[in-house]
């Protein structure tokens, strides 16, 4: 019990959060990757059901790392360009041990600044994460009975999920013998 005490402690310390990403793009750039860890920034959550009947929750985050949204004129008009990071979706225990799922959509920071300014906006947002989770996730959600929470800005433990780049000219050669791309212990 003390050992895996011990465990989570190590697991919540953000200094071994750090080291744990550093070694995790240390190894993935001798594999010709780069690696970026996108942690969500709380922004709004969004309450639906899926496939009618299981309660879920998408959370509306932000960070840098996402591009920034783009607005194109057209006729009538514009057409926005809104990039997002989304991670696969994660069963967590709510109140009363009743499981939910939840969805991260992970939007620039500018993408949440204008939704908090603009309702139609807000609405445009949330639109392109149902649909996000949607086609990524394969699942079905009620889309009608969608509904902001108001005053809840996050549901369950963040997670950080990765952006991998393909490095230019492919993985570097090895390190030579002794050499360690990684930190020393």
């Amino acid at each position: 019990r003390a050992l895996f005490a011990d465990y989570a402690a190590e697991l919540a310390d953000p200094e071994q959060r750090r080291l744990y990403e550093e070694e995790v793009a240390a190894l993935e750039r001798e594999r010709g990757v780069e690696v970026r860890f996108v942690h969500p920034e709380a922004g709004y959550v969004l309450r639906t059901s899926q496939a009618g009947s299981r309660r879920c929750y998408l959370n509306v985050c932000s960070n840098p790392h996402v591009g920034a949204p783009q607005a194109h004129a057209e006729p009538g008009g514009h057409r926005w360009a809104l990039p997002y990071s989304l991670a696969p979706g994660r069963e967590e225990l709510g109140r009363g041990g009743r499981r939910r799922l939840v969805y991260d959509v992970v939007f620039h920071p500018a993408a949440l600044r204008l939704a908090a300014c603009s309702a139609r906006f807000r609405r445009l947002l949330s639109d392109t994460a149902l649909e996000a989770v949607e086609r990524h996730c394969a699942v079905q959600l009620d889309r009608a009975n969608a509904a902001v929470l108001r005053g809840t800005k996050y549901k369950g433990v963040p997670q950080a999920p990765v952006i991998r780049t393909p490095l230019p000219g492919g993985a570097p050669p090895p390190p030579a013998a002794g050499e360690s791309p990684l930190p020393p212990f």
